[in-house]
């Protein structure tokens, strides 16, 4: 593989150990520990040590206790750890709707901490569907300040299936969506959304691990609508790493994925 694989890219990793030409941005990441389940990091400074040895600028990040709790104040492990480490991570807010009233009034933190890149949903954890009643508000408020949304979609699974992101993205046309994980079990459809509509990315995070789909994604939508997410601390960076690397695509396309279309991405929304 190796032998026949002409990327400099690929060449400069093997040699160094890390991309040293071409920096990163990962797109969808968590922090801390897990209860009952084991991860390459959980701490703060293990998670920024990791991202100096493999050359990432920077982590949109949603914490695990932000992600699967209610607390009185809520993204509050995403706002520490933005706060400590302002240059390197940004925060989603992650949007609960089972306590709906609570999460609506600390909305505006989103539009006064510049840190804040947008928000996060996971609607068949939170057994709400995306396209429904619950996350109406917020994505009225996503769409009119131009925001990044990044929404667990997983196949035809309900309340985040692809049929869910068609019926939402149809009246929400300005707000940017990440198809986060690309719908799993189903890619196809969340391709045909990101070819219907500009303002809709697919996320490569965990997807990556089967043969052939950067490539899949990248001769379908283009390479300038796929963004490079690893799920970290749930997967080591290199992982999804050696899958762009390694997959039959154009350095210049491995590098729109690693760094520049979130960039762009950050430029075109109100970020």
């Amino acid at each position: 593989m190796i032998s026949v694989n002409k990327s400099e890219l690929l060449k400069e990793f093997l040699e160094y150990g890390k991309l040293q030409s071409v920096k990163i941005i990962d797109t969808h990441t968590h922090m801390h520990a897990v209860g009952g389940a084991s991860t390459p990091v959980s701490s703060e400074e293990d998670c920024v040590k990791l991202m100096d040895d493999e050359n990432i600028e920077s982590i949109w990040c949603s914490t695990h206790e932000d992600l699967h709790t209610s607390m009185d104040e809520v993204n509050l492990g995403t706002q520490n750890f933005m706060k400590k480490y302002p240059d390197r991570v940004k925060g989603y807010y992650v949007f609960n709707p089972n306590y709906k009233k609570l999460y609506l009034e600390s909305l505006d933190v989103v539009l006064k901490n510049d840190n804040f890149i947008g928000v996060k949903f996971l609607p068949n954890y939170h057994n709400h569907d995306l396209d429904g009643e619950g996350y109406r508000e917020v994505l009225d408020f996503a769409d009119e300040h131009k925001l990044i949304v990044l929404s667990h979609t997983w196949g035809d699974k309900p309340q985040n299936s692809v049929e869910n992101v068609k019926n939402m993205i149809g009246s929400h046309k300005d707000l940017f969506f990440i198809m986060g994980h690309s719908a799993p079990g189903n890619l196809d459809g969340a391709i045909e959304v990101a070819k219907a509509n500009e303002n809709v990315y697919l996320d490569i995070c965990d997807i990556h691990r089967h043969s052939g789909i950067i490539e899949k994604m990248v001769n379908a939508v283009g390479s300038e609508r796929v963004l490079f997410g690893t799920d970290m601390p749930w997967y080591d960076p290199n992982y999804a790493i050696g899958s762009v690397l390694f997959a039959n695509i154009s350095d210049a396309e491995k590098e729109n994925i690693f760094y520049k279309n979130a960039k762009k991405l950050l430029e075109r929304s109100k970020r």
